[in-house]
């Protein structure tokens, strides 16, 4: 046996597939020992397509690396991989070894390069390694909180005699709780005198939203969503629901006044922009899950979903919180339409694809994507780490896996990773793509009301590009919506891939303090 049948072994007894790449010399060795294949037109597009497959279907997908470059040209999807914590194993060819000491084109310490966004880093040494490694990798990429590893396979260790030992491979997401834990936080609780929960993506990542309504209806306490949460936090439709926190500290403190005890679920506080308010001065912090930050207070590592199991037969009820109904709702869907604003557009939108998986890098008009599509197991992702380019890549990878997915990007997110429609013709993924068109860098043009007044209407914060022409160009049935947007009805049509150009109000708001 070779390395590369080695590779190809264990990519079998590990069930690690699909692969993702554009691959270069470097890779081919080691492609003799990949089946499964997804080409990408840029190798940052193939992690961000391993990204949304395996967040959507926690299972570790593949990722196929050109060398230097390749790595080079996807660290930001790598960095937002980390962040998405995405159980990825991510490869690339190496240079081969016998000449490396003349530093030969295409060779660098890969390894190195990807210091600090990955979980796990490694170099091939001999063919021997190549079972060892991958068993370690997908453990290590599943082993809470998730996130990428990182193997270098040299070309000519890819043709070396190797030894492949079969080995039963079984991995559980552990049940890990502590009873002591669980009955030190339903005290605290029940001290407590106005106590609220936040809830993050472990909840979506582990399907503990009945455990998490539970928990919350045995309180009786509002239940918000973390900060820029990347996936569901909780039932969006649960009268407990209190909305999305805002990541800046002044106005989580303005949201939470009057809680004295918050107790944050599978999930931590994202912050942005820099506001000079500590984060909640004298309240009492802890949080519970696998991925949980220290800075903000107590914290004890447990499976979310078991510890809200347990916590909801110890506490006692709290709060008589229900949400109040958005009175004003329809009157800014009525009063948008006129200009094409986002409150008219999502209500239509709404209507058609209710049911549909969201992907979402509209970013300025993000809070209104969350707020009317809502929330729930697998409904909503987006990019933890604030990337442009992500949703399209990350769109390419979950279709493989659900056919009603809707993604809503921006005009100038879209440009990022326009290359990834090639895929999507290519391999017919059912693709149903919205790109809401405001003609520019709309929140950075906010950002700059708030801050930097004067480059608001600077020129290059504007984006004019024949998006539709483009689409076409690569194989894309597009069109562009009218006013009574009745082509979102031919959007959701069939499964070729589709996108629909809707030309936005242009109207800057002021989403800034």
């Amino acid at each position: 046996m070779k390395g590369y049948e080695a590779l190809k072994a264990s990519i079998k007894e590990l069930d690690i597939s699909p692969a993702f790449g554009n691959p270069g010399t470097t890779e081919l060795p080691m492609l003799r020992g990949i089946d499964q294949y997804y080409l990408t037109l840029h190798d940052s597009i193939a992690v961000g397509m391993a990204d949304g497959y395996s967040q959507y279907s926690l299972k570790p997908s593949l990722v196929n690396l050109h060398s230097v470059p390749g790595v080079g040209n996807s660290i930001a999807f790598i960095h937002t991989s980390l962040k998405n914590r995405a159980p990825i194993i991510i490869t690339a060819g190496q240079q081969d070894t016998r000449h490396a000491v003349y530093e030969p084109l295409l060779y660098g310490e890969l390894t190195d390069m990807v210091n600090g966004v990955v979980k796990m880093r490694y170099e091939v040494r001999h063919s021997n390694d190549i079972p060892i490694i991958m068993r370690k990798a997908k453990a290590i990429a599943l082993t809470p909180p998730m996130g990428p590893v990182f193997i270098s396979f040299p070309m000519d260790i890819m043709d070396e005699d190797a030894e492949y030992l079969p080995r039963q491979y079984a991995y559980r997401i552990p049940n890990l709780i502590d009873e002591d834990a669980v009955d030190y936080i339903a005290n605290a609780l029940d001290a407590a005198e106005n106590p609220a929960l936040v809830m993050g993506y472990e909840i979506d990542a582990f399907n503990a939203f009945k455990e998490a309504e539970e928990l919350a209806d045995a309180l009786g306490c509002p239940v918000y969503a973390e900060p820029l949460a990347h996936r569901s936090p909780f039932n969006s439709n649960s009268k407990r629901f209190a909305g999305d926190l805002l990541p800046g500290s002044t106005l989580i403190n303005m949201k939470l006044l009057t809680h004295d005890l918050i107790l944050i679920i599978g999930g931590g506080i994202t912050l942005y922009p820099y506001l000079p308010s500590p984060l909640l001065p004298g309240k009492r912090i802890i949080s519970v899950g696998f991925d949980v930050d220290p800075r903000l207070g107590e914290t004890f590592i447990m499976n979310p979903r078991m510890f809200m199991k347990e916590a909801a037969k110890k506490i006692t009820h709290k709060c008589n919180y229900v949400r109040e109904d958005d009175l004003l709702y329809m009157n800014r869907v009525v009063r948008s339409r006129a200009v094409m604003g986002i409150d008219y557009v999502m209500h239509e939108a709404r209507k058609v694809f209710q049911d549909f998986t969201v992907v979402d890098e509209s970013i300025s008009y993000s809070p209104i994507v969350r707020s009317v599509m809502g929330y729930g197991h697998n409904k909503y992702f987006t990019a933890k780490s604030g990337q442009l380019g992500w949703a399209l890549s990350a769109s390419l990878g979950i279709s493989i896996v659900e056919k009603r997915l809707l993604t809503m990007v921006g005009d100038g997110s879209f440009m990022y990773s326009v290359q990834g429609l090639w895929t999507a013709a290519k391999y017919k993924l059912p693709l149903k793509i919205i790109v809401l068109s405001n003609g520019g860098y709309n929140i950075l043009k906010s950002y700059a009301k708030s801050y930097y007044p004067e480059l608001e209407t600077a020129d290059y914060l504007n984006i004019e590009a024949k998006i539709t022409d483009i689409a076409k160009g690569f194989g894309i049935e597009a069109e562009t919506a009218g006013k009574d947007l009745q082509e979102l009805k031919w959007l959701y049509e069939g499964e070729d891939p589709k996108l629909l150009l809707i030309n936005m109000d242009r109207t800057v708001q002021k989403m800034f303090l």
